[in-house]
């Protein structure tokens, strides 16, 4: 049951649907520790390559998305528990109009520690206050994920179950092109990636191909003061289509256009 319950926040967490305005969600658990990540997430999904209108406040344009969330946090703590090395990966369809249609599979990497998913729990609780989709299922897998020593490309498996690639294009100084403003659980910015390789096979849970779609990565360092702070662009989006006024500020703030 400990197990169902964090996949079922694990999925909510991860499903950018929970990009909902301040009027629909319930209150936040307010007694929670401290905590402090830092990590990197990758995300692949149906929308078009380099195009994903969840990101700047809208819906996809497709209807429901089919997508993967990855999670890894390198170091960092909540409470007491030590986070380092968590990794989960949220499959399904993820993004829907209708929040009841969205659905995941929650796959957590075998190495991580029963007091880790506690405490990811808890946090992602106190991040998202509202009620989770329906879940289909979670999974202790085993989970690879490896970043190129120059950055540049992001590899995901789950033997049998996932393959993705994402690689990184940079300008002639070697700085990352294709960097935007974007609503994410864990910061505010994305970096575009081309997707070379996005296949899925899950018998009995779901199956497709969808390489060449969209792709991001962030890196992140994320924090309790941040959400205390209403410092995210996700606390402030309402699915409009359009950047609200709020964010606008928040990303010339930022030193970025809200195109």
């Amino acid at each position: 049951m400990k197990t169902l319950r964090i996949a079922c926040l694990l999925v909510f967490a991860f499903a950018l649907s929970g990009f909902a305005n301040a009027g629909e969600a319930k209150s936040a658990p307010k007694n929670i520790p401290d905590f402090d990540v830092q990590g990197i997430s990758m995300t692949e999904c149906q929308c078009t390559a380099y195009a994903c209108p969840c990101r700047s406040n809208g819906h996809p344009d497709h209807g429901s998305c089919d997508a993967a969330d990855f999670t890894y946090i390198k170091n960092g703590h909540y409470g007491k528990v030590d986070m380092s090395g968590f990794k989960a990966v949220l499959i399904g369809d993820l993004i829907d109009p209708d929040a009841s249609k969205v659905q995941g599979t929650a796959y957590f990497d075998k190495g991580t520690t029963p007091a880790q998913r506690e405490a990811f729990t808890e946090m992602l609780s106190f991040m998202f206050g509202w009620n989770p989709p329906h879940i289909v299922g979670s999974k202790v897998v085993s989970i690879d994920f490896k970043e190129s020593p120059d950055k540049n490309t992001y590899t995901l498996t789950i033997p049998d179950i996932l393959e993705e690639k994402g690689v990184m294009k940079r300008d002639s100084d070697g700085k990352p092109l294709n960097v935007v403003p974007a609503m994410d659980l864990w910061g505010n910015k994305i970096t575009y990636v081309d997707n070379v390789v996005f296949k899925y096979h899950d018998k009995g849970v779901g199956e497709w191909d969808l390489s060449g779609h969209q792709a991001n990565v962030k890196e992140f360092h994320t924090t309790k003061d941040m959400y205390a702070q209403k410092k995210l662009l996700v606390q402030h989006g309402d699915m409009s289509g359009t950047w609200t006024a709020e964010q606008k500020d928040m990303i010339k703030k930022m030193g970025m256009k809200p195109e």
